[in-house]
């Protein structure tokens, strides 16, 4: 971080991302973080007193007027000539408010920075990861192979919420997809009070959160005999995933991963059906770089976590989606959710 704001000429950089906060600084609380050579400062309020009281190595101030005036405050004391901030996070009403305190300085505005860093994890930082998906992984199958008709979406994602938190994740990462039958359809649905039907395909896309870090799990499953349809639509995205896996190594882009698994549902004729990208980074937020879409034209590193997630979807009919996470390293792939799938 400190070298990437010498080569920028960048005297401190404000932080306002909460997940990059906690990246930076371990703090898990409100707040904004400002990082320059001299220390780093985690500028709060005392609502999270006992949580700052945990911060090593950063300066700790407490605010009750907003924190960006404390950062103004922060900043008249060094009089910084650059001063980077997160385009993406700081609000407008903050960046006026800087600008007009600080009007000597200059406000340089940036993108992905930390998130560029995060990318790459650490071994600590995947087993934590993992740690996440075997919450899920340890409530899925049983949850899946015990379903029944009669019940709802909500009822089921309600099930889902109560046994992954009680199965030891501090929360659910992302509002989970629970999709009956035709409803499958739409990639990202909403759960609804629509009853499960003998015959109907169930989607489920979930996640765990614990100590900071997010998992993103999807699994498919119909209930009571597959048809024909199923079967072939099933084995497509299995196999695109597959072909998706084999291609992922340290220095190919996300994009040329995607258009693997697109190639494959494009020659088993379903190519206007793979509604999006083949699947994005997983950490400390469950949507973050790198990017396996047709946009992704960074290349892939070892220490990325990612998810390949091909998809099929028919309006009128349903969906079929098939998702787990993966840890590049320099020897292959670590896969790092384990829930069964169909045997097809």
């Amino acid at each position: 971080m400190l070298t990437w704001a010498e080569e920028n000429e960048i005297q401190a950089f404000v932080v306002s991302s909460s997940a990059n906060v906690r990246y930076l600084t371990g703090f898990s609380g409100e707040g904004m973080v400002v990082v320059a050579a001299e220390q780093t400062a985690v500028i709060t309020d005392r609502r999270y007193e006992q949580e700052a009281g945990k911060i090593s190595d950063c300066q700790v101030m407490f605010s009750s007027e907003g924190y960006h005036r404390q950062v103004a405050e922060y900043l008249a004391e060094s009089s910084p000539q650059r001063v980077a901030f997160e385009a993406q996070n700081l609000t407008y009403a903050m960046y006026e408010y800087l600008s007009e305190e600080m009007s000597e300085v200059e406000l340089v505005s940036t993108r992905a920075v930390v998130e560029q860093q995060r990318a790459i994890k650490e071994d600590d930082e995947i087993e934590k990861i993992q740690a996440a998906a075997a919450i899920v992984d340890a409530v899925l199958p049983d949850l899946l192979a015990n379903l029944s008709p009669g019940i709802t979406e909500k009822q089921l994602s309600l099930q889902l919420r109560e046994r992954i938190v009680t199965g030891g994740a501090d929360r659910l990462s992302f509002e989970p997809v629970v999709a009956f039958g035709s409803h499958a359809a739409a990639a990202h649905a909403t759960s609804t009070d629509q009853s499960l039907r003998r015959g109907d395909i169930v989607l489920i896309d979930v996640g765990a959160q614990l100590d900071g870090y997010c998992s993103d799990i999807t699994r498919t499953v119909i209930i009571g005999p597959s048809n024909s349809q199923f079967v072939e639509i099933y084995r497509v995205v299995q196999a695109a995933q597959t072909a998706a896996l084999q291609a992922i190594e340290p220095g190919i882009t996300g994009a040329e991963v995607d258009s693997v698994a697109r190639e494959v549902i494009a020659e088993a004729g379903y190519g206007d059906y793979f509604s999006h990208s083949l699947g994005h980074g997983v950490g400390l937020e469950v949507h973050e770089l790198p990017r396996l879409g047709k946009t992704g034209d960074e290349p892939l590193a070892a220490g990325n976590v990612v998810t390949v997630e091909p998809g099929i979807y028919l309006s009128d009919w349903g969906g079929v989606r098939l998702e787990d996470m993966v840890a590049i390293t320099h020897d292959g792939l670590k896969i790092l959710t384990s829930s069964p799938r169909l045997g097809l």
